[in-house]
């Protein structure tokens, strides 16, 4: 019998080891460029497949629409703009997913217009025009600049909706006159059309006045709460891939141009540095690490948004995140000393 037990146990093991990895159905914020440059290197240095997880990253149409989708149960998890997580539970009672991880702890968003338009604070856009997509998340949180800085967002600028793969250029040929964007893209854009940096300007939404989270990694409260174990494997994966592009930004590149041979290296070289140095490495997270979320603080976000965009209620922000999955503050310190 005891013979017989050993075999049992012996045969048992290797197939505990070879149990079938956890899937995640993963939605990108964007198509595959240096924003999402850590999610392909945790893809394809195997850190997602080490962690047990068999990980299909989708592309997107931007952080906003990331909650939306998420909410159709087609997703797992993505990358989505806290302000519109807010702004769902707000009009619709609740959330169909809960941030787990925020990657950059201010908003990204920003104004952007070329400097001979004289645009240089805000009350200079009273009656100007702005083009962006209708679902950029900078321009779903443009009336919280606008309440800021003593602008009427339904009266003193008009909008021209747009797609996004034409935002940038309508405004290099002057058919605008400032655009809404994250910084890195919007940057970036200009000067793949020949803009030099010297011409472009920039108001970024936290410089004025707008205490806002940006993206976030979102988990859906269902696979949330049946697989919560494969959701901290995810985030440390991802760790590890912003750890890995933050210490060696051409080799993530590389990687990158591996995944998507249509990718421009120099362009996403450049965008990559803006993403880790402009928009992610803030002296906060330098210190303490990428992550974390303070529900006061996102409480304050929330409040000036439920103003600011008149949600039918007013979430609250303990209700709309999940900081237990987030690995180690020492881990998440992903900036070479």
């Amino acid at each position: 019998m005891r013979g017989g037990a050993a075999a049992l146990a012996v045969i048992g093991a290797p197939a505990l080891a070879q149990s079938a990895p956890t899937r995640i159905r993963y939605q990108l914020d964007w198509r595959f460029e240096a924003g999402t440059a850590a999610h392909v290197l945790a893809l394809r240095k195997g850190y997602f497949a080490e962690e047990g997880l068999d990980v299909s990253l989708n592309v997107g149409a931007g952080a906003a629409a990331t909650v939306t989708r998420l909410a159709s149960g087609n997703f797992d998890m993505g990358t989505g703009d806290l302000s519109s997580l807010a702004e769902f539970a707000g009009n619709n009672g609740t959330s169909p997913a809960l941030a787990v991880m925020a990657l950059y702890e201010t908003t990204p968003a920003a104004v952007i217009s070329l400097k001979k338009s004289a645009i240089a604070r805000p009350a200079d856009l009273k009656g100007k025009v702005l083009a962006a997509p209708a679902n950029d998340g900078a321009r779903r949180i443009f009336p919280l600049f606008a309440n800021a800085n003593g602008l009427d967002a339904q009266s003193d600028v008009k909008w021209m909706s747009v797609e996004p793969a034409i935002r940038e250029t309508l405004l290099a040929r002057g058919q605008v006159d400032a655009i809404t964007g994250y910084v890195a893209s919007g940057f970036v854009s200009l000067q793949r059309l020949g803009v030099s940096p010297d011409d472009i300007s920039m108001m970024r939404f936290a410089d004025f006045g707008v205490p806002l989270y940006g993206n976030a990694v979102l988990a859906s409260k269902p696979f949330l709460q049946e697989k919560p174990a494969a959701v901290a494997a995810y985030l440390r994966a991802l760790t590890r891939g912003y750890r890995d592009a933050a210490a060696d930004r051409a080799g993530a590149v590389a990687a990158l141009k591996a995944h998507e041979p249509l990718v421009d290296e120099k362009i996403e070289a450049l965008r990559l540095d803006v993403i880790l140095d402009q928009e992610i490495g803030t002296p906060k997270v330098r210190k303490a690490g990428i992550g974390g979320i303070d529900a006061a603080r996102y409480q304050r976000g929330i409040d000036a948004l439920a103003a600011a965009l008149a949600f039918k209620s007013v979430p609250q922000a303990s209700a709309l995140i999940d900081m237990r999955h987030l690995p180690a503050a020492s881990a998440r310190r992903i900036f070479p000393s």
